[in-house]
């Protein structure tokens, strides 16, 4: 490319594979780009709890019980003088660790069970198979009525 003011070749800088995947991410998906943000957000806030929150998450301070939110508790105070906002960022880490353990103990019983399945074949594999079936034809919420009615 030619600049036409100054009569000089420009060259056009060249971002890394990476930069350039973010730029036609946020394109693309602008709604993934902001789960993912979020996403994001939520993990370092779990991973970083201990330097985030401004209090301990049980500390307590009980003159300043059912506290409105003010300069120095952002969120307020609970019923027993807690800072919110610190019970919160602690309660991220909760969540992520439940989260990430979840989905591990989950990938980690169906991989192993689908290849069991897939190599042992025959009998297993179709009875296997028409358990999936028959889980798969309940829809999630009913599902979900008839755990919490059970459990209570």
């Amino acid at each position: 490319m030619t600049d036409s003011s100054s009569g000089r070749v420009s060259e056009r800088r060249r971002h890394s594979w990476l930069v350039e995947f973010l730029i036609r991410l946020v394109k693309e998906k602008p709604l993934g780009t902001v789960g993912g943000i979020i996403t994001l957000l939520l993990l370092l806030t779990g991973i970083f709890a201990d330097f985030l929150a401004p209090y301990g998450m049980n500390e307590q301070f009980v003159a300043e019980r059912l506290g409105v939110p003010s300069a120095r508790f952002w969120l307020g105070t609970d019923h027993l003088g807690r800072d919110l906002l610190s019970r919160v960022i602690y309660g991220a880490r909760v969540s992520v660790i439940v989260g990430l353990s979840a989905t591990t103990i989950g990938v980690l019983i169906g991989n192993t069970i689908g290849m069991m399945s897939g190599y042992i074949g025959g009998k297993f594999d179709l009875i296997f198979q028409r358990f999936v079936d028959a889980m798969m034809c309940i829809p999630a919420l009913i599902l979900l009525m008839i755990v919490i009615s059970l459990v209570g």
